[in-house]
């Protein structure tokens, strides 16, 4: 049986208040924090009770990411990332990687039985605190990004101008 990552929250709850603190140091020290949104296929349940296929997702996004940066889920088919001290350019690499990732690893499974696509596993980002200052609208701007993310196929994550 596979261990979870250590910087993995399974709570919504606490990831939010997690991330309302990171913001908060991110203001206090001057830095960066940027919030990756990663979205999984409709057609994988991402199921925390059945442990197998959640604890592959996690693990193997984990190694894409620094073993600083916080792992979270934000609704059934979604992963949260906190990546601290990560500014914009930064965060856009680190998107592009686990958009590649995302790509390979649903690639085979984002087809559904009669043989058409899927909707797209989107990845999105936003930085705090250039795209917003606060959490709420840190996560919202990273779910429109998401969102452009799926519509644009040759363009992977992409920051607003």
């Amino acid at each position: 049986m596979m261990m979870l990552n250590r910087n993995f929250i399974q709570d919504r709850d606490s990831f939010l208040h997690l991330l309302e603190l990171e913001l908060k140091r991110s203001l206090r020290y001057q830095s960066f924090t940027s919030v990756l949104l990663v979205e999984i296929p409709a057609n994988r349940k991402l199921d925390a009770t059945k442990t197998t296929f959640f604890e592959r997702v996690v693990n193997s996004l984990s190694s894409q990411i620094r073993e600083t940066d916080i792992i979270g889920t934000t609704n059934e088919q979604m992963i949260a990332i906190i990546l601290l001290n990560c500014d914009k350019r930064s965060t856009s690499e680190v998107a592009d990687r686990v958009s590649s990732w995302t790509s390979q690893y649903f690639g085979a499974d984002n087809s559904r039985n009669d043989g058409t696509p899927s909707s797209r596993v989107g990845v999105g980002t936003a930085c705090f605190p250039t795209h917003a200052t606060d959490s709420e609208h840190l996560l919202i701007t990273a779910a429109e990004m998401l969102e452009t993310s799926k519509l644009q196929p040759e363009t992977r994550s992409r920051f607003q101008p």
